[in-house]
């Protein structure tokens, strides 16, 4: 349950070799665009610290209430508070990226029902893995970005679909795999998906744990 917690350093964003634009929609499983994966901040003071490529910590599952009065009154800002913020890194040289959209997927193992997806504009730009340093980016290198879907990785429609359809989903709990894709346009207009990458929702009866690490 919860976060699996592990320091994330800058060669993590830096460790793929830049490569050229591919084809229009292709990636070649990542290697120019790329989805690192999902992870927290750190809570100081009671305000999330947005995680940078320098402290990030992997965030991988939390467990939720499907049922819960909390779920409809903090849902979903206050349960993903400070978690669940994808990191994006571009790998092209002399061009950037801008990211358009998320696609994203949902897949609960066992369920008689297929899930709705979800697609979320986002609009982020990632500068060129050789651009300047002098280029100011809050995440750290000028390749990456991190940011929260927060409220659009499972959103309220998505709450009430279960609820409405539990006849054909798993009993509580259950797991529930979001899968995620990057989509955007490089400069010279090309359009480029990253790789997927997954996070894990378990659904309980009430039970709210949003354990985030601090220091």
């Amino acid at each position: 349950m919860g976060a699996v917690g592990r320091m994330v350093g800058v060669a993590l964003g830096l460790g793929l070799i830049a490569a050229s634009c591919g084809s229009g929609g292709g990636n070649d499983n990542g290697v120019s665009f790329r989805a690192v994966g999902f992870f927290q901040g750190q809570l100081q003071g009671g305000r999330c610290q947005v995680p940078t490529a320098s402290n990030a910590i992997a965030d991988q599952s939390i467990d939720l209430p499907l049922d819960s009065s909390f779920v409809d009154t903090g849902y979903p800002a206050d349960i993903f508070f400070c978690r669940a913020f994808l990191w994006l890194e571009s790998n092209l040289v002399n061009q950037s990226i801008v990211v358009d959209q998320l696609d994203i997927e949902y897949e609960i193992p066992g369920a008689r029902i297929g899930i709705p997806s979800n697609t979320v504009p986002i609009g982020a730009r990632l500068n060129p893995v050789n651009a300047s340093e002098t280029v100011q980016n809050p995440f750290g290198p000028p390749n990456v970005y991190i940011g929260q879907p927060e409220a659009q990785l499972v959103p309220a429609s998505l709450v009430l679909f279960l609820r409405q359809n539990r006849q054909t989903l798993p009993q509580l709990p259950y797991a529930m795999t979001i899968h995620v894709t990057a989509r955007g346009r490089t400069d010279a207009g090309e359009n480029l998906d990253s790789n997927e990458v997954n996070y894990t929702v378990t659904w309980n009866q009430d039970t709210l744990s949003t354990t985030t690490t601090t220091q």
